[in-house]
């Protein structure tokens, strides 16, 4: 973990979030992007893994503390990595 992040977890509230809304996806305060292509899309935070998938998705928006993903989004699947 870089001192950035470590002094922004500190003075700010940046807890990972899902939202789901009109057909889209945000993750806020992710850690990575796995794997993208236009039916799914892997979102790893920690020791998890969100598969999302659908057709036709694409990342609308990109930040560091957020994505927004678009498309006919189908399912939203946890996997812990630790298992």
């Amino acid at each position: 973990m870089n001192i950035r992040r470590i002094i922004n977890d500190y003075t700010e509230c940046n807890l990972f979030e899902i939202k789901i809304t009109d057909n889209k996806v945000r993750f806020y305060y992710h850690d990575r992007i796995e794997h993208f292509s236009s039916d799914k899309i892997i979102v790893c935070k920690d020791n998890r893994k969100y598969l999302v998938e659908g057709k036709n998705m694409v990342i609308e928006t990109m930040f560091e503390e957020m994505i927004v993903i678009s498309g006919v989004i189908k399912r939203i699947t946890m996997v812990d990595t630790n298992e």
